[in-house]
């Protein structure tokens, strides 16, 4: 059984049908296309959660929804939405507003099915729409777009994936996508290259390319019934006429959508030889990463760079010994700086490599709307690449997973804070802290609440050397005993999940969060991935794949905070 999304993603596009281009592959084209479709779509996609309005507080995790009427009717998913009650909605630019739950479909022998559900905004107002489209003119390898706000990100604005349709109707009676979808994804709206609503999400299987969408016709069937606040456990006796859509005649098909790669050979090879793989030992562990060639012509060198070739990569996948793999020999390299903020490493080697990304392309101009849905391709050392779309502008990403760990736990107790547990295996019990321990002070700083005690500790990354003062109460019965201890803290352990949405092929990086500026694509990258370059399809160079952060997303630092980076310490 497919897997529900909890809670909902939004997408929301629209805009008039036309004849965009024939079969044949043509990047160019589709990049203007998506671009129109995203302009219209973009303002209409909402972000939502469940919202008590008289406590003014949020009763549920957020998902996804796409406005379809200038009224202010919102499609979304039903196993996230319940009739009558309160949603906050918020829009891109800002606007927020309270919306009512309507009419759900969903059967009482299984109520993941149909999942069809529908809101309404209180109060009066002209909002931003995006038109419906008609899922019964879909067609195989129709190219779409998904515009929604997945929850792992927990960003203000969407993110943009592109895909095809892969099947117009499974067994329960979903359409299949490849546009990658994750929890906070769920009653998203799934859009055709013109802009139209033609599927919401709803479930997703392990298959990165198993998504599975609720066909817009089925809300065109039931408008009327769902505009009822009322849960319908079949399918309501009132129904809609439905109509043909003007425009299957104008329906793109392009083949070939499923291996993607395959149609940007030519302008994959203008991004080749400035990736490398990078072999170290991480915690006596070996570890391949990506690394990226710069060269350095036009810089003033200092002593030890000149005639030498310079590499950025991943600091947290980048250890002792590390060697670059070039035509079977492995070629030695030196650490010059860590970016621990940014996880970034410059290295240099003695052997001038050809090739690398000059310095003249690194000073990019800020990421602009007009960009989303471009192309982007990640050549990789073995002379293969991938290929994803650029999803959202920058944004920050709080430092979560990323947090040093010590692995003791705290309470205020008698206006101490005081240590009440010891995670096994932790730098704090293989320190010899102990449960009952005052903790005093963090490298000097005064520790006076639960608070103190996390920010001290959210300040620092794993390996950082952190010196603790703790009250220890003499076991002896004697006075109490002040300890100074020096911890090395840790990477926190990952937690485990059986939901498809974390059991993807490669898994997450372990540092993917804690970073000021970044920007999101859809690109599949494996972990040890990241490190090398980012081009769009002119060859312009937009910055390093950094983390892959989750089923949907992968993170890239901008070509310019790199540019800064160089400069530092090479210039």
């Amino acid at each position: 059984m497919k897997q529900i999304l909890r809670p909902i993603l939004l997408l929301l596009l629209f805009g008039c049908p036309y004849k965009l281009y024939s079969q044949r592959f043509d990047q160019k084209k589709l990049e203007e296309t998506l671009s129109r479709a995203i302009e219209k779509a973009y303002p209409a996609s909402v972000r939502i959660w469940g919202y008590d309005v008289t406590r003014q507080m949020q009763t549920s995790g957020q998902f996804s929804g796409v406005v379809v009427s200038a009224e202010g009717h919102i499609l979304t998913a039903a196993h996230v939405s319940v009739p009558n009650k309160t949603y906050k909605v918020m829009f891109p630019d800002g606007t927020t507003c309270i919306a009512r739950g309507l009419g759900k479909i969903e059967f009482a022998d299984n109520k993941t099915i149909p999942d069809v559900a529908m809101m309404k905004i209180s109060g009066r107002g002209k909002w931003p729409y995006a038109e419906m489209g008609y899922s019964s003119a879909l067609k195989k390898d129709e190219p779409c777009i998904s515009i929604a706000y997945p929850e792992s990100l927990n960003q203000s604005l969407p993110t943009v994936r592109f895909g095809h349709i892969a099947d117009l109707k499974n067994k329960l009676g979903f359409i299949q996508s490849t546009c990658i979808m994750e929890p906070g994804d769920s009653g998203g709206p799934l859009f055709d290259v013109s802009g139209r609503v033609i599927g919401l999400h709803s479930a997703i299987d392990v298959p990165e390319s198993d998504n599975f969408e609720i066909p817009v016709d089925l809300y065109r069937k039931y408008w009327t019934a769902l505009n009822t606040p009322e849960t319908y456990t079949s399918l309501p006796a009132t129904e809609d006429r439905l109509e043909s859509d003007p425009f299957t005649g104008d329906i793109p098909v392009i083949h070939g959508l499923e291996k993607i790669e395959s149609n940007f050979k030519e302008l994959a090879a203008q991004c080749r030889g400035n990736s490398f793989q990078i072999k170290s030992q991480v915690k006596g562990t070996i570890q391949n990463v990506q690394g990226t060639l710069f060269s350095m012509e036009g810089i003033s060198l200092k002593g030890r760079f000149k005639n030498n070739s310079i590499l950025i990569s991943k600091n947290s996948m980048v250890g002792e010994m590390p060697v670059l793999e070039l035509d079977g020999h492995q070629i030695a390299a030196t650490v010059v700086a860590r970016d621990k903020e940014n996880d970034l490493v410059l290295l240099y080697t003695t052997v001038k490599m050809e090739g690398g990304i000059s310095p003249g392309v690194l000073n990019a101009d800020t990421l602009s709307f007009k960009q989303l849905g471009k192309f982007l391709i990640s050549p990789l050392s073995d002379q293969t690449y991938k290929i994803g779309v650029l999803g959202s502008l920058e944004f920050s990403l709080q430092k979560i997973t990323s947090s040093a760990y010590l692995g003791a736990d705290v309470e205020l107790k008698q206006g101490w804070v005081t240590i009440t547990g010891l995670k096994p295996n932790s730098p704090a019990s293989d320190s010899k802290l102990k449960t009952g321990d005052q903790v005093l002070a963090i490298d000097g700083l005064p520790i006076d609440s639960q608070l103190d005690y996390t920010r001290a500790l959210q300040r620092h990354w794993p390996d950082d050397q952190i010196t603790i003062k703790l009250l220890r109460a003499d076991s002896a019965g004697g006075k109490d005993v002040t300890l100074l201890k020096e911890v090395v803290l840790a990477t926190r352990p990952p937690m485990h999940f059986n939901h498809p949405a974390e059991l993807f092929e490669g898994g997450k990086s372990i540092r993917r969060d804690g970073f000021e500026r970044v920007f999101s694509d859809d690109t599949r990258l494996l972990p040890e991935q990241c490190g090398g370059p980012v081009f769009d399809t002119a060859g312009h160079f937009y910055g390093i794949n950094i983390s892959r952060f989750s089923r949907v997303s992968s993170i890239v630092i901008p070509a310019d905070v790199i540019s800064r980076f160089i400069k530092q310490w090479v210039e």
